[in-house]
């Protein structure tokens, strides 16, 4: 196998530029492949307990075969490992076998993985070479691209992190194969995001081929992840370090997402995509109650979601306690909300100081579902 085998995307940020290579079933190839992208003959390797049974023996035979010293770390499956506990315990690790700057890290798994590995790479030695290896949907379409690094703490989701970028990307949707139901729809939700916040081509191609996407159809998923890179390659070269607003617009439905997950206790009841579509959905509807957008849209919006299978509602969660994460938010400036809403399919846009009654009010109506009770005496 060689690079011309692999669809390329290239993230253009200067020095800082680099590729991303997109195809199925190379991992076993992987040794020859990221030479071009590591200075050193030491790689550490991150990953968690569930990647580490299916593709990380795969992985150090390539690497290993390619004259390669490879250094595995195993963390456990979860968002509860993107902590600055478990950041402390790699790093220790890394050190006591011995690195230097010229050696690289590589994050072999979804996103927990990657955010982790990516900040752990970020402040080792002030900075030290990174690879991403997504083996998810929603690692391979979103967060393996664009260099945000992260962990959480007991008062919200990525409030602790830096900026930097990977030396390469290597997609390899091959790895979809072996998610459950579950996290392939988690997954999804930030492909769909793409289209509605960003390119209304891409949502008509996704209500078009959606199912085959979720259905892990292999020339789907390669086109869908794709279409994700180039859209965010393109935001993160416009706007690498969030200084803009243009960068944030990646971030639609992810404020209520959020506060949803951190309601939730980010202890995994429920996945951070599942929680993205339905902040998504609901940033849809405040957006129709701000006339923002047509009144249709969010109508809309929720049907197809419900068509695809994702979530539009949570349930039990509480209005002020999810309203009192959302001013946590990394958005939020002088104690304002700040929100990335909706003009039209395909066309988002950051709107400042928005009144928490009109966010109470959308959460109240369209955000926790129902539950009838029947009393029989």
């Amino acid at each position: 196998m060689n690079f011309d085998e692999l669809l390329q995307v290239k993230v253009e940020l200067k020095e800082k530029s680099y590729p991303i290579f997109i195809g199925s079933d190379f991992l076993m190839r992987i040794g020859e492949l990221i030479e071009p992208y590591v200075r050193s003959r030491k790689l550490f390797i991150i990953t968690d307990d569930l990647v580490s049974m299916l593709y990380l023996p795969m992985v150090e035979e390539s690497l290993r075969k390619a004259q390669y010293d490879v250094y595995s770390l195993t963390v456990p499956q979860g968002e509860s490992s993107k902590s600055l506990e478990q950041a402390d315990e790699l790093l220790e690790n890394i050190l006591k076998i011995g690195c230097d700057r010229q050696c690289a890290i590589i994050s072999l798994g979804g996103g927990v993985v990657g955010d982790l590995a990516g900040f752990c790479a970020s402040v080792l030695l002030r900075g030290v070479d990174f690879i991403q290896i997504p083996t998810t949907l929603l690692s391979q379409t979103d967060s393996s691209v664009g260099g945000k690094t992260a962990v959480n703490t007991t008062i919200g989701k990525n409030l602790i992190g830096t900026f930097h970028q990977p030396k390469a990307v290597f997609i390899d949707v091959h790895t979809l194969k072996t998610l459950d139901s579950q996290q392939v729809l988690a997954g999804f939700a930030e492909v769909a995001k793409y289209g509605l916040a960003l390119n209304a081509d891409f949502w008509n191609w996704l209500v078009d081929n959606g199912e085959q996407v979720i259905g892990l159809e292999e020339t789907a998923c390669i086109s869908a992840v794709e279409q994700c890179c180039v859209i965010k390659s393109a935001v993160v070269a416009g706007d690498e370090l969030e200084q803009t607003g243009l960068r944030s617009l990646l971030n639609y439905g992810h404020t209520i997402g959020h506060a949803i997950e951190a309601g939730a206790g980010m202890r995994g009841t429920i996945l951070h995509g599942e929680a993205v579509a339905i902040g998504s959905v609901l940033a849809t509807w405040l957006s129709a109650e701000l006339n923002l957008c047509d009144q249709e849209i969010p109508v809309q919006i929720t049907e197809q979601y419900k068509k695809w299978g994702l979530p539009v509602q949570y349930e039990y969660l509480k209005t002020p306690d999810l309203l009192s994460s959302m001013k946590k938010d990394k958005k939020v400036k002088g104690g304002h909300l700040n929100f990335v809403l909706l003009e039209k399919i395909g066309h988002s846009v950051l709107v400042e100081d928005i009144d928490p009654a009109d966010v109470e009010k959308v959460l109240d109506e369209k955000g926790r579902k129902k539950h009838e009770f029947s009393y029989y005496g």
